[in-house]
This record gives C-alpha cells, sequence and structure tokens, in this order.
C-alpha cells in the first residue's frame, strides 16, 4: 500500500487556512502523476485494465483537472 499522502512543497497545504495557490499545487502534481501512468509509464496496463476501470480513471482525471481550473480561477488576479 502506497505512504501517506504528501503535498509537493511543505507551504502546500496548512492546518488553519486553505490556501489555494497549495491546493492547486497539489492537484497539478496529483494529475501529473495520474497521467504519467496512463501515458508516461509505457508499459500497457491502461490498455489492459479494460473499459469500466479506464472509464474511471479518466473520470479521475477530469476532476483533477476541473478543481484545478476551479482553484487557478482563485488564485489567479482578476482582469
Amino acid at each position: 500500500m502506497a505512504g501517506a499522502a504528501k503535498p509537493a512543497s511543505a507551504d502546500a497545504t496548512t492546518t488553519t487556512t486553505r490556501d489555494p495557490a497549495g491546493l492547486l499545487e497539489n492537484k497539478l502534481e496529483q494529475l501529473n502523476s495520474l497521467l504519467w501512468c496512463f501515458y508516461g509509464a509505457g508499459d500497457g496496463w491502461f490498455q489492459d485494465a479494460g473499459e469500466a476501470h479506464r472509464e474511471n480513471l479518466l473520470w479521475i482525471a477530469s476532476d483533477l483537472a476541473r478543481e484545478a481550473v476551479e482553484l487557478f480561477q482563485e488564485v489567479s488576479p482578476a482582469g
């Protein structure tokens, strides 16, 4: 089993306040790792996983991307 999740940087999460920039950093790291498994690993496990698992994995990636967009909008200067 994998170890505990760790933020991309020491400042990425806090226990007392919600830090959109840190959360965005974490979401992008998670999405990067997930997509690396689909494409970067190149060992074919994604194709072998079966249609239902592929759809669920793509759903996870889509959710992470949507959440990253929402967080980006929070940290971007209005303009």
